[in-house]
């Protein structure tokens, strides 16, 4: 498979608690179509903006962290960037092969598994974890790692099936917040309403408010 080496990203985290297991480092990728009502990261639909990264470099950085012990995906829709997705795991765990890796998308993994494309498969056979789902927002429910009822866990390797598939059912909010000079980042799935009322902080504290 001919891999690019660029991907379009809306951020990145090097370390998050609350997308997936243990601490983990997180890529928001740029753009997507769904446009889902109450998205918590509209932010990352316009396929035009984010920042455009090298694969070597943005594996360099998320990688950075002893103590994460994998990477999660997210978005924007990360499988219309599955070949650059694949070619990061790659290089990730290149530099450190014990690394899981866990996406989120808005198919559902029989849409994914019928559409049939080579890169989306490849995508899939690199991820421990799928969320799948397009946010529901009349199905609004805070679950692990979801924001609505409709939204499946899919163990894809017996990584942490044990211990984490008994707990899938779990409710709660689950958060944590990252600021610099100018940007309020909200990572998690926020409750339905927290939207409008962090973006009433952020304006108080003149900064602009992003949610991954």
């Amino acid at each position: 498979m001919n891999e690019p080496k660029l991907l379009k990203i809306a951020r990145f985290s090097t370390s998050c608690s609350v997308l997936g297991p243990g601490k983990r480092a997180v890529v928001w990728v740029q753009g997507c179509a769904r446009r889902c009502p109450g998205c918590v990261a509209p932010e990352t639909w316009d396929p035009e903006g984010g920042t455009v990264f090298s694969v070597e470099t943005l594996a360099e950085k998320l990688t950075r962290l002893p103590e994460i012990e994998g990477l999660t995906f997210s978005g924007g829709e990360p499988f219309l960037q599955a070949a650059g997705l694949c070619a990061l795991a790659d290089a990730c765990r290149k530099i450190r092969p014990e690394l899981t890796v866990m996406a989120f998308t808005g198919w559902t993994l029989e849409e994914l598994l019928a559409r049939e494309k080579r890169e989306e498969l490849a995508l899939l056979a690199r991820l421990d974890i799928l969320i799948d789902g397009p946010y529901r927002e009349t199905e609004h429910e805070n679950l692990l790692w979801r924001g609505s009822r409709n939204q499946k866990v899919w163990f894809l390797t017996p990584r942490y099936e044990r211990d984490w598939k008994p707990r899938i059912h779990e409710t709660g909010v689950h958060l944590e917040l990252e600021a610099d000079s100018e940007t309020l980042h909200i990572m998690g799935i926020p409750p339905k309403d927290f939207r409008a009322k962090i973006d009433e902080i952020a304006r108080k504290l003149h900064l602009t408010q992003q949610n991954g």
